[in-house]
Formats: C-alpha cells, structure tokens, sequence
C-alpha cells in the first residue's frame, strides 16, 4: 500500500556553478501540471549562489544538499539524490534543460500504463542556430544498447537501480556515465519504452559555454514561450524538426564525404562485431573519452585547471 506521505517521483537536478540555468530550469518544473513530486538539488561541490536560488522559490518540495567535493561528473550527484529519494519513480533534469508542462504527468501516466522499467519522450536538441536535431527512439537495426536518449528525458521505476546498479565512475568508464547507465539497463533485459510526445528542449553547455560568466541563459526566451502558450511552441518546435528531416533527405553527398561515411560506418561495425568492451579497445575508449572530456572543458566555458561538471 502506497504511503500518501511519500512523493510518487523524485525529480534529480546534478548542478555545478551554474545557477543562472538552473533558476529557469526549476521554474520549468515548478510549472509541471502534475505536482506529486519533490526535487533533489545536488551541488557538484558548488561554489555560487546556486543553494540560494533554490530556497528562492519558496518551495517545500525543493530540496538543496551540496558535496563537499567536485567529483567532475554528473554521476556522482545523481547517486547522492538517488540515496535520497523517497520516491517510486525517479527523473533526471540537466541543471540548463527544460521541461514541457505536461513532461512529468505523461511519463508516468505512459509507464504505469505501459509497465515499463524506464521510458522517454521525444526530445529536442538546440545549439546558437537553432534546432539542430530530435531524440526518439532507436532507428531500424539499433536498439538501446547504443541509441543514447538524453538523462533528462528519462523516468525509470525504482527497480531499476536495485537491480542495474547505480551510476558509474566516469573515471573509470570507456563512455559517459549517462551512456553507461542507459546500456546497462537495457542489457540487464529492463524495458525501455518510447513515448511519443515532444517534452523536453535540450541545451548542451558545450555549445552554449553555459558555464563562461558572459553567457546568456538560452533557455529563457523558450521558458517564456512554454509558459505563454506551450501547445503553440510544441507545434513550432515540430514543424522545423519536419523541415529538417526534408532537407535532409536525399541529400547530393559529395564523394570525399560519402567515402568518409562509409569508412566510420565500416570502422563501426567491425569494433562492433569485435566487441567494445574487449582488450585493448576498452581501454583506448577509456583513453579518447576522458580526453574528450578534457578538450570539452573549453568548450563549456569553464577553465583548465578545475574539474568540471557534465
């Protein structure tokens, strides 16, 4: 029997210095037309006024904890709210993502009707130039193994961490802890649906230098929209995704790109039928990833000599 007194999902928000976002992110989860959640704020060892924006709101159902140390990596903070979370289903939100209002409400709604272990709506992806792509579900001949959906997007059942584990060491790990997290649940044989509707609006710190102090939060002017008319936005937000994949088809490829496609499809699929996870592969991986994150941190508008936060 269900305790009323507990919440039914427990949204996590991993954040690092960056409370300019993370204000217009919790103001699109305080805007969630289902309210039977509470959030756990977790600070990679923040050094901002990130802990004072949260208390701003007022908000009980709001909760801040910081770590004493920067671990470098969203996966530890995730872990920190997961100890802490009280609730049956569990949800991810980057600290510069939004959520559309009805995000919370049809994923739960869709995965208690459904049984799933974890499930997603379709997501979309904007750099400086606008929308660049969307996240569904695998295309023909890809599963979950390696089709990377946004943590944002995700809301997984409990179980799932009692029975896949928690999130991993990034240190230690041959992709990102999202990537790892998302391949060992499918690989354990959990069921990880697609629900078909646009909920979240995704805003990659790497492109956006988020962290850089002279950045103008991206998501403000779409949280604006969300809140005014979101029904409108979804409908905007898809008809470019529908142009994109116009012009994207039966595109004229030059020859030196068609020949650069078909050696990453054909390097793919031989790593693929050797195994990723196979010496010495598994350790090259190991090496280019946390290479990748260190040119990132550029990238990210952070600066060279600290850790810094996925």
């Amino acid at each position: 029997m269900k305790n009323d007194l507990l919440p039914l999902v427990t949204v996590i928000i991993a954040t690092f210095n960056n409370s300019r976002s993370l204000k217009l992110t919790l103001e699109s989860v305080l805007a969630q037309d289902f309210t039977d959640y509470e959030v756990w704020v977790v600070g990679d060892a923040c050094t901002d006024n990130s802990r004072e924006v949260v208390h701003s709101f007022g908000d009980k159902r709001l909760q801040w904890t910081n770590l004493s140390q920067n671990s470098g990596s969203q996966g530890a903070p995730n872990n920190e709210g997961i100890r802490r979370a009280r609730g049956e289903y569990i949800a991810y939100l980057g600290h510069d993502d939004l959520w559309f209002p009805w995000h919370l409400s049809g994923l739960v709604s869709f995965i208690q009707k459904t049984n799933a272990d974890l499930v997603h709506p379709l997501s979309a992806m904007f750099s400086p130039s606008g929308l660049e792509y969307t996240v569904g579900p695998p295309s023909i001949g890809r599963t979950y193994e390696d089709h990377f959906v946004f943590p944002s997007s995700w809301l997984h059942h409990r179980r799932v961490i009692e029975d896949c584990g928690s999130w991993g060491d990034h240190l230690k790990l041959s992709r990102g802890v999202d990537m790892d997290f998302q391949r060992r649940v499918y690989l354990a044989g959990k069921n990880i649906l697609f629900y078909p509707r646009l909920s979240l609006l995704k805003f990659p710190s790497a492109i956006w230098r988020t962290y850089a102090l002279d950045s103008r939060p991206p998501q403000s002017d779409y949280l604006d929209l969300m809140k005014s008319n979101p029904v409108n936005l979804q409908h905007q937000i898809l008809m470019e995704a529908a142009t994109l994949l116009a012009r994207q088809s039966n595109p004229r490829i030059p020859v030196r790109q068609a020949l650069r496609e078909l050696y990453r499809s054909l390097r793919h699929k031989i790593v693929e039928a050797y195994g990723n996870d196979h010496w010495p592969l598994a350790q090259l991986r190991c090496w280019c990833v946390q290479r990748m994150r260190r040119r990132l941190r550029n990238s990210r508008g952070l600066p060279p000599h600290q850790p810094h936060h996925q």
